[in-house]
């Protein structure tokens, strides 16, 4: 009888151990900051207030790891009554990993991407235990022109990547179009393939009304589901769900009801199941895809390569016509030229033959007929000869220095010779 009860208080611990397990423990954020501050780390890079809910990743269910962002220094929490705050990096540097994604998975720690003042990072880091030390992981075939991690996610042992790559045009304006790629990293064998590389702007992709999207000032995550809270001007938290295997990012009826949390209240995910805890125990659950959608954004949808329209396709026709015709164009005047040139130059070489010939007759009188022989016209008709006989006098007495003037014939009156001077 005591073996059953004993077996009976065994089953029932262990009952209640599982079903608190579902449950994240208390994080009193007030005794884990006061902890931190003995580590002599400069308030205005931590940030605590701003971004620790967005800078923890749950090892299990008592213990969370720490990475302010921007830096790369890493504390282990141990929660309890009394939360107990280690530091285990050995780093002291801050720098350009704001808004990186920070994820477990084997239960090894990686840090993917991020933004500085002036630089960004396109770099998986994962944290060595033994050295205490971030080190960078190599990633084959990893686009080695890439600039800047847009956006990431963990489905299972992949990450799926939203790239930027370096070109000569760089600039920081948000309608500006850049050179994207998707693809995505195998958390096995660490290889990166890709699925689509395209052009657009950061602001079509990523942004969402007044919400630039960025991880967020809370960050609750699951294998299935993310819940994304941003602080807002007036003092609220404006919440949003990315929904992981569709990829698509979205505010709705009922993540606008959401309340604040401060780590005595919280929420957490379980499966599809998006549950709040007041910090009365009191508990409020919903299902991820409940509520009527207000904005959304598929990203698998957005970061396709975008299809050329047909009026595309009239633009390049119309231009390869004006080619053909400006080539066409430009080809005949080129010839036109060239037969001109080439032309002059004959008449060039016709006009030098006659001047030297009239040399030898300079200080003489000669007949019409002796002229025209000069000239080589003596085989064309009798109105054709009188056309170009006088047209080349008047050529030869502009352009050199032989003078031919028409004269009476002492012979016959009616009829002239030329005189050459």
């Amino acid at each position: 009888m005591k073996l059953k009860k004993i077996f009976f208080l065994i089953f029932l611990l262990s009952f209640i151990t599982r079903g608190f397990a579902q449950y994240p423990r208390i994080i009193d954020t007030l005794e884990i900051h006061n902890q931190i501050k003995s580590y002599g780390i400069d308030e205005k890079i931590l940030n605590f207030e701003l971004y620790f809910f967005s800078s923890i990743i749950f090892k299990n269910d008592s213990t969370l790891y720490y990475n302010p962002n921007q830096t790369l220094h890493l504390f282990e929490i141990h929660l309890g009554d009394i939360p107990k705050v280690s530091k285990i990096s050995n780093h002291n540097f801050s720098g350009h990993n704001f808004n990186r994604h920070l994820f477990l998975h084997n239960d090894t720690l990686y840090s993917y991407g991020g933004q500085g003042l002036f630089n960004s990072s396109s770099k998986l880091l994962y944290f060595d235990y033994p050295s205490k030390l971030w080190r960078t992981k190599e990633i084959k075939y990893y686009p080695f022109d890439s600039k800047k991690v847009y956006n990431s996610w963990k489905i299972g042992n992949k990450i799926m990547v939203l790239l930027s790559h370096f070109s000569d045009f760089q600039t920081t304006k948000l309608d500006t179009q850049i050179q994207f790629s998707f693809g995505e990293i195998n958390l096995e064998n660490f290889e990166y393939l890709q699925k689509n590389k395209f052009i657009s702007t950061s602001q079509e992709l990523l942004f969402q009304t007044e919400i630039g999207f960025f991880r967020g000032n809370y960050i609750y995550d699951s294998d299935l589901y993310s819940l994304h809270g941003y602080y807002q001007e007036d003092g609220d938290t404006k919440w949003r769900i990315f929904d992981k295997i569709a990829g698509s990012f979205k505010g709705t009826t009922t993540t606008d009801l959401l309340k604040p949390v401060n780590g005595i209240s919280y929420h957490y995910i379980i499966d599809s199941t998006i549950n709040y805890r007041d910090q009365h125990g009191n508990i409020e659950s919903f299902d991820a895809n409940s509520g009527s959608i207000l904005l959304s954004k598929d990203y698998f949808e957005l970061y396709k390569p975008k299809p050329k329209s047909k009026s595309l396709y009239y633009v390049i026709c119309v231009l390869l016509i004006g080619i053909v015709i400006f080539y066409f164009t430009k080809r005949k005047k080129i010839y036109y030229s060239n037969s001109m040139t080439s032309i002059s130059q004959t008449l060039t070489e016709e006009f030098q033959s006659i001047e030297n010939k009239l040399k030898d007759q300079q200080s003489k009188t000669i007949s019409k007929e002796k002229l025209d022989e000069i000239f080589g016209i003596s085989h064309h008709s009798y109105d054709t000869i009188k056309t170009r006989r006088s047209s080349i006098i008047n050529t030869i007495n502009r352009n050199s220095g032989i003078k031919i003037e028409r004269v009476r014939s002492q012979i016959d009156k009616r009829f002239f010779d030329y005189k050459i001077s």
